[in-house]
């Protein structure tokens, strides 16, 4: 096979595997069982065996996932008929094989692996719940501007202030030196390490009083006031299954999280509950980072010393929890924790999470299991490390709704009451007026998913004389007239000033319709309107349309001069235009002519010499020779003059030529206007001959003067104006003008005259005719077209043909 085509097929497969496997894996709503094979369903069950899970179990986790109850039903049938070797792919019903077919290396589907074990249990995609406090750009770094604690434990390095005003007034600013103590003068040393501080003013205010004599006494004139500066820099050591183990400087007012913090928080192994702080080579308290930071307790986040332990221990016990919740994630139990307790930390279910059971896959026991735990079990049932918890979602089917759509006021779902009728539901959604009431119809589901009607007459329902109760998933619709009969309109041709169709309301005369599309033109003619009537199937003689002739009112009035004629659907009705009625036509002449302006045509037939006669003729500098006429093609055209069609062509065939031949100078003469060339020479010496041009709406008559250039454009390399020498030819003008540029395309080179006409340069053998040249004169010169690379089988072609020549040249040579 050639690769190429193998390359195709390959890509192909890739694109349509890529397609099939692009399914969304948590919606099984667009399964269809008969499209899998035996193999792909006994690779499924095989799995499911391995995963613990019962048939019944596979059915609910499929029915949570949308997968409807006859497809449900189908691989039911499907997996009994395989196990019991019915198979339609078995060749011979209930035939044995004697090689057996190994399923083993079948892979079931993706939508039913995510079935057996959630996608999001199945990977390691969840993250370690609390793990993301210590990645955020916030800092829990303690502020050092706030008041002092009164537990603070001083130390050295700790800066005391003591202020004693009143009779006396002294300021004492001390740092705790490192044998922890203060020296003040009259007083001696006082220790202070190890106090807290309120321990440490009672301390302070004792020894000043022996030389502050007012502190004391029942009526005391002296005051003392105590308070902690610069807080002193303690070390802490971080160890154990954290990121960055090692020892921090830290704030003293730091607590155990603040060096947790510090040192980037657990390790994947670290422990999240189990964080114990030793001081002086005993455990003073045991951090729980769930506790402190998801519920605000601080019992077990002691203020550190220095030379305190922090050492986060290895998790023991971890569950996955996923699906339907609000926080999935990898989560750390205690021994003692129960469902309801994971819930509470996770923050509970989500809105559509399926509320009164759980799914728990086990590994106990060397296999696999599927715990199915309900609500009311929550509180009791325990926890296994390695637990994987998955909340499904509740099914996206409704329950206890019918639904009523068509001509109605309120359509939509309603809710399924006890005993609801379909009179009750159609007082409640209010039938239009529009409503077709011959007929309606109930839409119901089976017990098989198949779908039945039942058909009803509306009158009978809401008369009374009839009633239906209502199923779940029950559609009642009705259909409005509108919609089962054909809109019925007429339609208005002609000289009306918006044509087109309208809708068809009885009664209405020729005289309403007009009307509506906005009245009449003035060239309307009222004395002869044609309506063409619809031919109806009752008819017995084969016709188009019966034809109705006949006059209105000229005014639109309501007098006895209106018609009675009254339309019916579909009618057709034309307004023709008043015989000799014409809108004026206006031309311009400009140039060398006595008044030159605008002029209004007289005549349909009226030529360029009548125009000149009108405008006082030609002045003494007029040069007739290069007069033109540029018609307009926006301007709209009678009937009799030339097709639109034909212009519209000429007008893209012209733009076509520029755009190949690359001459933008000449594009908005000849693409927006239409140049026509003229001989006004001899249309003025012979009015009756054919150069006497009859004029149209919106003509340009241009007469110059004296003209004393020639042109040149295109690809030369000058372009240039050059002085008219009547003696100089084609090849003249090119030369003055630099001559051909390497791109220039010479055979197609052509003149544009004054008067609109163009000629080509034509070829004989291997002579170039170029055309004359005329004062006024634009010679253009096109550019080459790009070339093509040959194919390999004209090059072989041409070598074919040259090793024929050569051998014909050889034999006549010889």
């Amino acid at each position: 096979m050639n690769i190429f085509i193998k390359r195709v097929i390959y890509t192909s497969a890739l694109i349509t595997a890529f397609v099939a496997n692009s399914q969304n894996i948590n919606d099984l709503r667009s399964v269809d069982v008969d499209a899998l094979s035996d193999k792909q369903v006994q690779a499924f069950v095989n799995r499911a065996e391995s995963s613990g899970l019962t048939m019944e179990q596979l059915e609910l986790l499929a029915k949570q996932r949308g997968m409807s109850s006859l497809e449900i039903s189908k691989l039911r049938s499907r997996i009994a008929k395989i196990q019991s070797g019915l198979s339609s792919e078995s060749g011979v019903i209930g035939s044995d094989s004697r090689l057996r077919e190994d399923y083993s290396n079948q892979e079931p589907l993706t939508f039913f692996e995510d079935l057996i074990v959630p996608d999001s249990l199945q990977n390691n995609v969840l993250p370690i719940f609390g793990s993301e406090i210590f990645e955020s750009a916030f800092t829990f770094e303690p502020s050092p501007n706030v008041a002092t604690p009164k537990n603070y434990v001083l130390g050295a390095g700790d800066e005391i202030i003591i202020d004693v005003y009143g009779a006396s007034e002294i300021t004492y600013q001390q740092i705790i030196s490192p044998d922890g103590t203060i020296l003040i003068s009259g007083v001696g040393p006082i220790s202070l390490s190890g106090l807290s501080v309120e321990e440490a003013k009672t301390r302070i205010f004792n020894r000043l009083s022996t030389i502050y004599s007012g502190l004391k006494g029942s009526n005391p004139n002296t005051y003392l006031q105590f308070s902690v500066g610069n807080i002193r820099t303690i070390k802490v050591n971080v160890v154990g299954n954290v990121k960055r183990p090692g020892t921090y400087a830290l704030s003293s007012f730091s607590s155990a999280f603040n060096a947790l913090y510090a040192a980037g928080g657990p390790n994947e192994n670290g422990s999240m509950r189990l964080i114990d702080i030793i001081r002086d080579n005993e455990k003073i308290a045991t951090l729980d980072i769930y506790k402190y930071f998801y519920f605000g307790e601080s019992d077990g986040n002691p203020q550190l010393r220095d030379e305190d332990i922090v050492v986060v221990r290895s998790y023991q016990n971890r569950v996955k929890f996923a699906g339907s919740v609000k926080q999935p994630a990898i989560y750390e139990f205690l021994d003692s924790e129960s469902i309801a307790e994971l819930l509470n930390v996770s923050g509970g279910f989500r809105p559509e999470g399926q509320k009164d059971r759980i799914n728990i896959f086990r590994l106990e026991d060397g296999r696999k299991w599927v715990k199915t735990i309900n609500y009311e079990n929550f509180e009791t049932a325990s926890l296994n490390a390695g637990d994987s918890i998955y909340v499904s979602t509740i099914p996206s089917s409704y329950s206890d709704r019918v639904k009523v759509e068509g001509a109605v006021h309120y359509p939509g779902y309603y809710e399924l009451t006890d005993r609801l009728t379909l009179k009750k539901i159609l007082m409640n959604a209010v039938v239009g007026r529009d409503a077709f009431r011959e007929r309606g119809n109930i839409i119901r589901i089976n017990d098989d998913l198949t779908f039945s009607n039942i058909t009803f007459n509306l009158n009978e329902v809401l008369n009374g004389k009839v009633d239906y109760e209502l199923q779940e998933e029950d559609v009642v619709r009705i259909a409005s007239i509108f919609d089962i009969e054909e809109q019925k309109k007429v339609t208005i041709l002609g000289e009306v000033k918006s044509t087109g169709s309208y809708p068809f309301i009885k009664g209405m005369t020729v005289e309403d319709l007009i009307t509506i599309s906005g009245g009449l033109r003035s060239s309307a003619n009222t004395t002869s309107v044609e309506v063409a009537r619809r031919v109806s199937k009752d008819s017995k003689k084969f016709r188009t349309a019966f034809l109705f002739d006949f006059s209105i009112s000229e005014n639109l009035k309501t007098d006895t001069s209106a018609s009675t004629f009254e339309l019916q659907p579909f009618d057709v009705v034309t307004i023709k235009a008043t015989a000799l009625f014409r809108t004026q036509k206006t031309i311009k002449i400009e140039g060398e002519v006595m008044r030159p302006g605008i002029y209004s045509l007289e005549t349909e037939e009226d030529k360029i010499t009548d125009l000149i006669k009108r405008a006082g003729g030609m002045t003494s500098y007029a040069y007739p020779k290069g007069a033109s006429l540029i018609r307009d093609l926006s301007v709209d055209k009678d009937v009799t003059t030339e097709t639109s069609e034909g212009s519209i062509y000429r007008r893209q065939q012209l733009a076509g030529l520029i755009k190949r031949d690359s001459l933008d100078e000449i594009s908005s003469t000849f693409v927006d206007k239409e140049g026509i060339g003229i001989e006004l020479e001899k249309a003025i010496t012979d009015p009756s001959s054919k150069h006497n041009i009859i004029l149209q709406d919106g003509d340009v008559i241009s007469i110059p003067k004296q003209l004393q250039t020639v042109r040149v454009r295109g690809e030369v390399l000058y372009p240039t104006s050059v002085k008219y020498d009547k003696n100089s030819t084609f090849k003249e003008y090119i030369s003055l003008s630099g001559g051909f540029s390497d791109q220039a395309k010479k055979v197609k080179s052509y003149v544009v005259y004054p008067n609109g006409r163009a000629k080509k340069t034509r070829t004989f053998l291997w002579l170039k005719l170029y055309p004359p040249i005329e004062p006024g004169s634009d010679i253009f010169v096109p550019q080459q077209e790009a070339k093509q690379s040959m194919s390999v089988q004209e090059v072989l072609g041409i070598t074919s043909s040259l090793a024929t020549i050569a051998l014909i040249i050889d034999r006549l040579t010889n």
